[in-house]
Parts: C-alpha cells; structure tokens; sequence
C-alpha cells in the first residue's frame, strides 16, 4: 500500500487527523514519550561496575520497586545522528519498570543533568485533542519542545523531534520567532537526519523569508518519483507558506497539470496543498477548491483523491461530477473509486444520495 493511500484511508476514517499529516513518524504509538508515560516507574540509573545491574541515580516518576534493578531488556536504538555521544560505560540510562510485566526496560541513555528537564517532559499537559491547533496543550508543549531541537544529547532530540513532528502545522507557526532558518537549512540538507527531513523542511518554509521561494522552486523542479512523497510534501507546502495564493499556480502549473509527474509528484502536490486548506491561512480554502476542481478534469482516474477534503469542507456541489465519472465506467484508481463512493455517502443533499442509489441498482457499486 502506497504511502498516499494509507495516508487517504485514514483521513477516510479520521476526517480531522490533520496533526501534521505530512511529517508525523510512522511509529508515532510508539514514542519514546509515551513508552514514559505508559511505565510504572521511571528512573535513571547507572550500570553496577560488574556490569550485574544497574544503580538508581534519580527517581523520575513512580516508586522504585524493591531489590535490584535488573535484569534489564535490551535497549531499544536511539536513531539519530549525536553530536556529543554519551559513553554507554558509565552513562545513566533511562530505565522503565512495568508491574503487570514484572520487567525493567532500557529506554537509552540520558545524562544525569536532564533529570529535570525529564521530569518536565511528562509533566507537559497533554493535548485532548492533538489534531487541535487551539488545544491550550499546546501552547506550553511546542515552546518547551523547540528549545531543544536536535540537541546533542541523543535521546532528547529523539523524543523532541517525535512530538513536534505530530504537532498541528498552525501550532508549528507559532514557532516562527523561535527557529533559526540557517540551521534548519542544514538540518534538512543532512544526510545523518533523513528521518526528520520533513519536519525539518516544513519549519524552514516557516522561517525563511521570500527570497528563498527560488531556491524550494529550484529543488522542486529537479526532484524525482524516487524521492520520497513526504518529502515531496514538505518542499511544496514550504514553498507554498512563503508564496501564499501565488504559490498555488506554480504547484498547479508544474505538478498537478505537468504531463512529466509521476502519480507519487502528484500525490506530494496534493497533501502539501490539503495541509495549507485546512489550516486556511497562508493559502485560502477557496484557492485550494479551485485547483482541486482543474485536477479532477485533468485526472479524472484519480479525481477520489481530494475527495475527503471536499467532503471535510462542505463542497457537497462535487457530488454530480463524482456521480457522473462513476457512471461513465472509466477506470479508476482504487483508492479515489473508494474514497468518491465514501464522499457521496456522507453528501447530505438528496439529488446525491438519489444517484448513490441509481448506481446500487445499476450494479455500478
């Protein structure tokens, strides 16, 4: 399954997961923060010299059980790129204890010294409602993160990255006065941060000013279908948050109606222009609908693709269109066949539930 349909299937399924659909890691239920939070208890803890167990140095959360810490499962890799690498021998590590399990766990090493920043990290409030960019969570989680951006301390870049990147992108704005745009230049040009390339794109695209729209247009213009989508994504949505409305005829023009794309380019094009929609600052919803509607009629095999977003804004008027390219028997993409028949059930108007039923009968369903 391609990344753009598992991302269209859960947007199915989920209308208002929007918290960055775009840069989110994709095992994003298993954070190194909620690990934490999930355990009983959580201590620091420095290996015995014998190398038998380990020695609590600092009680973060919970209630140390009795007897020794150990036996220990086998941590699991931090994976990132440390710029000042703790020494495994004598570093404190981050130890989770599960009662249920009877079993300690090594999260990965952390320096004694971020004992309190760690304690401030699950004491965060967390947002009711991540896909909420005015969940009030947030506005105390996201300055507290980006202090602390790739941080030379491997597990703490890990953990911030993780929980920034499912930030909503409105609440990444909020961000601008705190990020430095050359470094996230070089962050997003790394070969040692891949993984967080997106993220890393889409908050350069909020800091930069307009004088490096040319140079995202010039990178967009050399990339290819073997580049990753999310990348893809990220590129156009920054170059689309610089340019505005403006944007959106250079994205149409060499993306959406470009006979060079590959369906994964056009695809790119359509979440980062989805992602500005929802969030309806930089770029308008209405813009959004109307290069939507050229796409439909330019790629009608695929014109399920910006089906949940019209659905998700009301646009109940593309019900005909969809009725019509069902019925003309022309052969379609799985995922926008799916996601068209899923816009026309949940149309409210009765001339397109009608049609539904007509294409029931007709056995086009």
């Amino acid at each position: 399954m391609t990344y753009f349909l598992r991302l269209l299937l859960l947007l199915l399924a989920c209308p208002g997961a929007w918290a960055c659909a775009i840069c989110a890691p994709a095992d994003g239920q298993n954070s190194l923060l909620l690990r934490l939070l999930a355990a009983d208890t959580v201590v620091l803890a420095a290996p015995d010299s014998d190398g038998a167990g380990y020695k609590p140095k600092a009680l973060i959360r919970g209630v140390l059980p009795t007897g020794p810490i150990g036996p220990v499962t086998t941590p699991t890799p931090i994976t990132v790129n440390p710029v000042n690498p703790v020494t495994p021998a004598t570093a404190t590590h981050v130890l989770l204890w599960s009662a249920s399990a009877l079993r300690w766990t090594d999260a990965g090493p952390l320096p004694p010294e971020r004992a309190d920043w760690l304690r401030q990290l699950l004491k965060l409030p967390r947002p009711a409602n991540p896909a909420s960019p005015t969940d009030p969570a947030w506005s105390v989680r996201a300055p507290f993160l980006v202090a602390d951006l790739e941080s030379p301390q491997p597990w703490v870049a890990q953990a911030v990255y993780e929980e920034l990147a499912i930030a909503p992108y409105a609440v990444m704005r909020t961000l601008k006065p705190r990020l430095d745009p050359l470094q996230l230049k070089r962050w997003m040009t790394s070969p040692d941060l891949l993984a967080r390339r997106s993220l890393y794109i889409l908050l350069f695209g909020i800091a930069a000013t307009p004088a490096s729209a040319p140079e995202l247009a010039q990178q967009l213009l050399a990339v290819s279908a073997s580049r990753p989508t999310a990348e893809v994504s990220a590129l156009l949505a920054a170059y689309l948050e610089i340019q505005g409305d403006a944007g959106v005829d250079w994205v149409e023009q060499h993306f959406l109606q470009s006979a060079t794309r590959s369906e994964t380019e056009q695809q790119a094009a359509l979440l980062a222009l989805s992602v500005h929609g929802n969030e309806a600052l930089r770029v308008s919803k209405e813009r959004v609908v109307q290069a939507y509607a050229r796409f439909i009629q330019h790629n009608p095999s695929r014109a399920g693709f910006v089906a949940s977003d019209l659905a998700n804004w009301g646009r109940w008027e593309f019900g005909a269109t969809y009725v019509a390219l069902l019925k003309s028997g022309q052969p379609q993409v799985f995922s926008s066949r799916y996601a068209m028949v899923f816009f026309l059930l949940r149309s409210p108007q009765e001339e397109t539930r009608k049609a539904l039923q007509a294409l029931r009968v007709a056995g086009v369903l």
